[in-house]
């Protein structure tokens, strides 16, 4: 035993003594390890690679640009088949009220949406006979879904096609209104010339993505420059239609911009006043439009004629 603990203090300072010893004791295993591990890594090597490579995307996950599709024409509204309220004019009409109307004018018609608390005025209540604007007759709330009423949170269906808003129009008159009038023949007629029902319209068609931004890379820095000049000359106008343009903008260039980019609100002032108020807070525009007096909108309108 004694000869044993003798043979280990005599190694241990031998090591002690000269260090380099150990390394040349274990070299031998390092070498095996190491060459164990290079034989596993060449093993496994095609794994390792199909691991770390991402895999491709299937072909019907990547993302597809818009098809082209090309100019057509259609008939804006077919007054014959949308005058009358059939059960499938009826359900299209609920469904659309339920969808975009409630909030505000609640369940049962009566101007008690969950929106309604926070709005002055408060909603039409279609089951009361008093306060109508353009009337509850088909025309006269075509009119109002087309139009929106200035002064309040009712804006322009612009959204909507004819067809819609007949059918809205009708589903609130047979479930809300109480003996609701009818339209005379000159009620409708007028209302086919004012809002070019029946008419046919254009639809401009789409192009692919791709290509509307080489054509948009060729137009917009023109129209940028063009917008910079009449923001700079709104700025140093001191005219009523500059100061009411600053009061009813929350983004100047933005504004400028949805007024570039429509040429509808040329056609009248009521038009002008749809185009602003139907996606206001998003255009541009802030609620204070809704502010403005009809003498108000005339002014803006005139004024902003003249740059665009």
């Amino acid at each position: 035993m004694d000869n044993t603990k003798k043979i280990i203090q005599d190694f241990l300072t031998d090591i002690k003594n000269n260090p380099t010893k150990i390394f040349g004791l274990i070299y031998p295993y390092i070498l095996l390890v190491g060459l164990a591990v290079g034989i596993f890594y060449l093993y496994k090597i095609n794994y390792i690679e199909e691991s770390t490579i991402p895999p491709s995307l299937p072909a019907a996950s990547q993302s597809k640009d818009l098809p082209l599709i090309m100019p057509s024409e259609s008939v804006s509204g077919d007054i014959s088949s949308l005058t009358t309220p059939t059960p499938d004019l009826i359900n299209k009409g609920k469904s659309l009220f339920t969808a975009s109307c409630v909030a505000c004018h609640g369940a049962n018609g009566k101007g008690d949406g969950v929106a309604a608390a926070a709005l002055n005025p408060k909603p039409r209540n279609f089951t009361s006979k008093e306060g109508w604007i353009n009337g509850p007759k088909l025309s006269g709330i075509y009119k109002t879904l087309s139009e929106g009423i200035t002064g309040s949170a009712m804006v322009a269906f612009s959204n909507f096609s004819p067809a819609d808003k007949f059918a809205l129009a009708q589903y609130i008159r047979k479930t809300f209104v109480p003996d609701p009038p009818q339209d005379t023949p000159d009620d409708i007629s007028n209302l086919v010339q004012t809002f070019h029902l029946g008419e046919k319209q254009k639809n401009p068609g789409q192009i692919p993505i791709k290509d509307a931004m080489i054509l948009a890379a060729n137009d917009n820095e023109t129209k940028y420059e063009d917008i910079l000049n009449v923001l700079k000359n709104i700025a140093n106008d001191s005219q009523p239609g500059a100061e009411i343009f600053a009061k009813v903008t929350n983004n100047k260039m933005k504004a400028l911009i949805t007024l570039s980019n429509s040429s509808d609100w040329h056609k009248n002032v009521n038009t002008f006043v749809n185009v602003i108020v139907n996606n206001v807070n998003q255009d541009g525009f802030n609620g204070n439009v809704y502010d403005l007096s009809k003498s108000d909108w005339n002014v803006f309108y005139n004024y902003m004629n003249k740059f665009f």
